[in-house]
């Protein structure tokens, strides 16, 4: 029964405070975990490529959780503001048209107005952070991470090539005859008509 009110409880909680980074903050850590191991358990792949392959998508996945976060928040924030400041500018409205409004009312009318702007807000901010500040960051900071995990085959090496090469044209013979053919130097051409005499 614990396990059951411990799921209750989480449920519960989630569904009155509902916020739009919680699944996307899940799913790119469930991201983070499961395609780097599903990209490793693949057979018949080289093993350095599976694990180039996984260490990108782990670093990758490391990037966009924050990300993710941390943009939501600042939406909700930005919202809280606006909302703010916007629902103080429509009671004063309000007041200048004769409409007084209680204290009470006030502070309901301004909570309500800024959890709706909260996550409107984040939502837009989570949608931003995909869209643009996820791919920019993980361009700017996922290949020179790469570069530096995994660093590229030393190049100066030379092959160790110990025969010496054979030139096929050498051992061909070559014919000692030249065919002689007729140049044609006084060629007189005439103009082409085209669909007439």
């Amino acid at each position: 029964m614990n396990f059951n009110n411990f799921i209750k409880k989480i449920c519960n909680s989630l569904g009155t405070n509902n916020k739009s980074i919680y699944p996307v903050v899940a799913i790119a850590t469930a991201n983070g975990i499961f395609r780097p191991t599903i990209t490793m358990l693949k057979k018949g792949e080289n093993p350095e490529s599976k694990k180039y392959a996984a260490l990108r998508e782990g670093i990758t996945e490391v990037i966009a959780v924050p990300t993710y976060w941390i943009s939501g928040v600042a939406a909700a924030k930005c919202g809280e503001k606006i909302v703010n400041r916007a629902t103080d500018l429509n009671f004063a409205a309000q007041e200048k048209k004769g409409r007084i409004l209680a204290e009470d009312i006030k502070q309901e009318m301004k909570i309500s107005a800024i959890k709706k702007g909260q996550s409107g807000l984040m939502l837009i901010g989570v949608c931003t952070a995909a869209g643009i500040i996820i791919p920019a960051l993980c361009s700017a900071f996922v290949t020179p991470i790469m570069n530096k995990i995994s660093k590229p085959k030393d190049q100066t090496k030379k092959l160790d090539i110990k025969e010496n090469p054979v030139d096929s044209f050498a051992k061909q013979s070559t014919n000692k005859n030249l065919i002689n053919r007729p140049i044609f130097k006084s060629s007189f051409y005439s103009g082409m008509k085209v669909g007439g005499v």
